[in-house]
C-alpha cells in the first residue's frame, strides 16, 4: 500500500476463494456484487465524511474525486478498494469570505455549520510546488507569526519562510478513517443481501 493513502477493501464472499473450481455464474454474481458494493459504500461514506467536513460533494466523488474506487472486482480477483487521498486539504479550501492579498482576515467553515473568523489570517497565490496541499486556483491559507509567537496545533501548518505559515486542514484519508469503520458492516451486509439476490435470479 502507498503511504500516503487510506485505503478500504471489500473481499468476496470468504468461501469463494478458490476462483477456479466456482461455476461462472456465481464468480459473475460475486463479481457484481462486489462492485455494486464499492459503489453503493463510496456514496455513503463521502456522505458520512461531509457531516463532518464541509467538503464540496464533487471534491470527493467528482471525476478527479479524491475518495476514489481504486480497484473493482474482476473475474480474477473478486475484491474492490476505495481509497482516499492523503495530501493535506488547504484551509483555503473552507473559506467563506476573504480576498487575496487583503489582511483583514477570512471566515472559514470546516466543520459544517460552524464557522470561524481568523482575523490574522489572509490568502495568498502560491506557486505551483510551493507546498504539498491539496488546494485549488493555487490559493493557501497564510498567517504571519510575530517573533516568538506559538501557534497551538503547528502540525497543520507548513512554513514557508520566515513567520509566514501556511495552514491546512484534515486530508480526505484522514476523514474517511473516521467513518470506514461505520461503513464497513453495512457494506459487508450489503455484499451478503446483494450477492444472494443476483444468486436467486439466475437461477
Amino acid at each position: 500500500m502507498s503511504n500516503d493513502t487510506y485505503v478500504v477493501a471489500v473481499d468476496g464472499l470468504s468461501a469463494l476463494r478458490d476462483l477456479e473450481t466456482i461455476p461462472n455464474a456465481v464468480k459473475r454474481a460475486a463479481l457484481q456484487a462486489v462492485n455494486k458494493t464499492v459503489t453503493r459504500t463510496r456514496t455513503s461514506s463521502a456522505r458520512a465524511m461531509r457531516e463532518q467536513v464541509k467538503f464540496p460533494a464533487r471534491y470527493l466523488s467528482g471525476e478527479d474525486g479524491r475518495l476514489a474506487i481504486t480497484k473493482r472486482a474482476t473475474a480474477e480477483s473478486l475484491e474492490g478498494s476505495i481509497t482516499g487521498r492523503f495530501r493535506p486539504t488547504s484551509l483555503a479550501r473552507f473559506v467563506t469570505s476573504g480576498a487575496v492579498g487583503r489582511r483583514t482576515g477570512v471566515r472559514i467553515e470546516v466543520a459544517p455549520g460552524f464557522a470561524k473568523f481568523m482575523r490574522r489570517a489572509f490568502l495568498i497565490r502560491l506557486r505551483a510546488g510551493t507546498a504539498d496541499l491539496d488546494t485549488t486556483s493555487n490559493l493557501g491559507l497564510a498567517i504571519r507569526l510575530k517573533p516568538g509567537e506559538r501557534i497551538e496545533n503547528k502540525k497543520k501548518m507548513i512554513q514557508m519562510s520566515g513567520n509566514l505559515y501556511l495552514l491546512y486542514g484534515p486530508s480526505v484519508s484522514q476523514v474517511f478513517a473516521t467513518v470506514a469503520e461505520d461503513e464497513a458492516p453495512g457494506a459487508a451486509d450489503y455484499l451478503e443481501a446483494e450477492f444472494l439476490r443476483l444468486m436467486e435470479l439466475g437461477r
